[in-house]
């Protein structure tokens, strides 16, 4: 999965995207409606350098046909080997160890006001750094989940489904990024309890 809003900052930063990359049967360019004709060619010629042999389909929000990622039979380790020789041998594995990522959960509800003041502050002190983020959150006063997901900058929050009779109401999170305070996280995820 490639995010076409934020490919170009991540393919000039670390060499785990252009090793997940070079190492992909399948592209998803995502978020194709967030950029320009200009930039989404750009962005795929540069992909294609990278791995001319992925098949290369454009999406937004993750919509795809499921046969046509699934059950394709695309790996061919072959191929992977004549790209990176030492692709078997862990010690030649490098990865970005700036990269991380963090989880949290907490069983008592949460505050919206302070959810929204935390995910502001967020955005505004650690939103470049972030890359991914998801989870779901127990709000007081409301019977359904609130589902939460970014990328960066962009994120998006909506009510899903009804919590169930037998089900435990949690918030919990995930985030994944550069440079992680999970301290930090941990104590502004903390106030948000209600």
């Amino acid at each position: 999965m490639v995010d076409a809003k934020h490919a170009e900052q991540h393919l000039n930063d670390g060499h785990e995207a252009q090793e997940q990359v070079a190492f992909a049967d399948v592209l998803l360019v995502n978020k194709t409606d967030l950029v320009s004709d200009t930039e989404l060619q750009k962005l795929e010629q540069r992909l294609r350098a990278m791995n001319p042999a992925a098949t290369l389909y454009r999406t937004q929000q993750s919509k795809i046909e499921i046969n046509q990622i699934l059950g394709i039979h695309a790996f061919n380790l072959d191929k992977k080997l004549e790209i990176e020789p030492g692709f078997l041998e862990e010690e030649d594995h490098e990865h970005d160890d700036e990269v991380g990522s963090l989880f949290f959960r907490e069983t008592r509800p949460l505050d919206l006001d302070k959810v929204e003041g935390f995910i502001n502050e967020w955005l505004i002190e650690h939103g470049a750094d972030t890359f991914r983020y998801k989870g779901i959150l127990n709000i007081k006063g409301l019977e359904e989940r609130i589902v939460f997901q970014g990328i960066h900058m962009l994120f998006s929050a909506y009510p899903d489904r009804l919590w169930r009779e037998d089900e435990q109401r949690i918030s919990e999170f995930v985030v994944i990024g550069r440079h992680l305070d999970e301290a930090w996280f941990q104590q502004q995820f903390t106030n948000c309890i209600a």
